[in-house]
């Protein structure tokens, strides 16, 4: 599994949730002097399930239950496609499955079309009939918001860091930007280029990874991998702060530099779209 696919699963386990919601409200005492109390890391968990909640709140179709088997199936298809890395190569460009293929690594043509077919159904993915007769599938809008439960549950894997859990890595960055990118609503005065910078290690040695973002009158008309020296407006931080700044509306731990109002505008609107509250 990929960065966040792991928790992400537990976190919308019910009974997982059920179980921290209660302890939550009334510390369990199973023996004489040991008293069970929900931890900080307990409280994130509950915060990732929120996250999820609210993402299923957003269905294309409808509100989906927390609780129930399209819940169930809906996350399974988010996590098991981001860790199959299908969602990474679809954020570029949509693609044929010959193509998702043939982009996708160590997995056989029958479980890439598995994941489509997931995918599709819970309405992450929809094909598409090009002019010339070929089909191709693109992520859908409602797939691109479902980068909010993952983050928050990546957030939670780095302080909490368990066996079996994988790091954040380049395709990692690159794919969460090209996918909640176009989703931004800018005021049309913006244009120009910027480029946010990613340090995977947070030991302060130089490990950067990133995208460049154009803008034109307020609208994001493109988001490449790579990092362009002559944009006009750049953001840097470690993943860590990078997490924080788009999750918490006061945590602005991304640097900036060039046209901030550019670069500040960008991650603004990357924290409402996620998570619904403007950053002042």
């Amino acid at each position: 599994m990929r960065a966040g696919a792991h928790l992400l699963l537990m976190a919308a386990n019910p009974i997982n949730r059920g179980i921290l919601r209660a302890v939550l409200e009334r510390p369990l005492m199973l023996e004489e002097g040991r008293l069970y109390k929900v931890s900080d890391g307990g409280r994130e968990m509950l915060f990732v399930s929120f996250a999820i909640e609210r993402w299923l709140s957003s269905a294309p179709d409808g509100p989906i239950e927390f609780e129930c088997d399209a819940a169930e199936k809906a996350v399974e298809a988010l996590a098991e496609g981001w860790s199959a890395t299908v969602m990474h190569v679809l954020a570029r460009e949509p693609l044929s499955l010959d193509r998702l293929h043939d982009a996708v690594d160590d997995l056989s043509r029958r479980k890439v079309k598995r994941h489509l077919v997931a995918m599709t159904a819970a309405g992450q993915v929809e094909a598409r009939t090009r002019a010339d007769g070929e089909t191709v599938y693109a992520v859908t809008d409602w797939l691109r918001t479902g980068l909010a439960p993952l983050v928050v549950s990546a957030r939670l894997e780095r302080r909490n860091p368990m066996d079996g859990m994988t790091p954040i890595d380049a395709l990692d960055v690159e794919a969460a930007f090209m996918l909640t990118m176009p989703l931004l609503e800018l005021p049309r005065e913006l244009s120009g280029s910027c480029r946010f910078g990613v340090n995977l290690a947070d030991d302060g040695s130089a490990e950067l990874t990133g995208v460049t973002v154009r803008v034109e009158r307020g609208r994001v008309v493109s988001c490449t991998a790579g990092l362009d020296d002559e944009a006009d407006a750049w953001g840097t931080a470690t993943a860590s702060d990078w997490l924080d700044t788009v999750i918490e509306p006061d945590a602005k731990r991304v640097r900036t530099g060039g046209d901030r109002w550019l670069a500040s505008a960008l991650l603004s609107a990357l924290h409402s779209k996620l998570f619904g509250i403007p950053v002042a």
